[in-house]
């Protein structure tokens, strides 16, 4: 299981520079692009940070004043 594990790691990890220029931000680096990358990365922790919130708040409303 071990050499089976290992063997599908080495693959993936040399396919990594065949899988690179799939990626348009590597052949073609513009700062729109960069900066549509940075919004979709911020973007996608808003929703994690909005869920937090809320739980905070609910935790807060629903404990009892002594």
């Amino acid at each position: 299981m071990k050499t089976f594990v290992l063997a599908v790691l080495s693959l993936m990890f040399a396919g990594m520079p065949a899988l690179s220029w799939a990626c348009p931000l590597c052949a073609d680096a513009s700062p729109y692009k960069i900066g549509l990358l940075v919004a979709v990365g911020f973007l996608m922790l808003v929703p994690f940070g909005v869920s937090y919130l809320m739980y905070g708040w609910i935790q807060k409303a629903s404990r009892t004043e002594e």
